[in-house]
């Protein structure tokens, strides 16, 4: 009974936001979707080639409104892959992020970084920025070293 009162009321929720909120979970929804298959199935060379401009950082400095934008969306793929019946991990919501931001018109980089944890593994962790802020993965970015930037410039 306790699981379909949680779900009746996440529905009562989502139906009782604005248009502009419901439209962008659902596409956050399907973009995290895309991407998790792109990452699966897709050589990350060719994905590469997608995500922006190698070795290249966007503005630091966003307008408020850019800046507002970017938070919004930030929420939204926090909320969306709570729900993903699929993998949702940082490079995933990095993508979708990303793919968000452009759709708006505001710029953003894509970092992929590495470290090792306490047992001496590699990790790896990709976050995203937005002017100063940072859309995805920004609480867990700490102790990584930055091997690869993409700029997604929109001039």
């Amino acid at each position: 009974m306790g699981k379909i009162y949680i779900i009746l009321r996440k529905a009562k929720t989502f139906i009782k936001s604005d248009s502009k909120t419901k439209f962008d979970f659902l596409y956050a929804y399907f973009y995290t979707g895309v991407f998790r298959m792109y990452i699966l199935f897709v050589p990350f060379n060719k994905l590469r080639k997608k995500i922006g401009t190698s070795k290249v950082e966007s503005e630091k400095i966003i307008d408020n409104s850019s800046y507002k934008e970017a938070q919004h969306i930030s929420c939204i793929i926090a909320n969306v892959v709570r729900f993903t019946p699929w993998e949702s991990k940082c490079l995933v919501q990095s993508l979708t992020a990303q793919k968000m931001l452009r759709r708006k018109g505001i710029s953003s980089t894509l970092y992929l970084g590495v470290k090792k944890d306490e047992n001496g593994n590699m990790i790896a962790h990709s976050w995203i920025r937005s002017g100063e802020y940072c859309v995805t993965g920004g609480s867990e970015m700490k102790g990584f070293v930055v091997v690869a930037k993409f700029a997604d410039c929109v001039c």
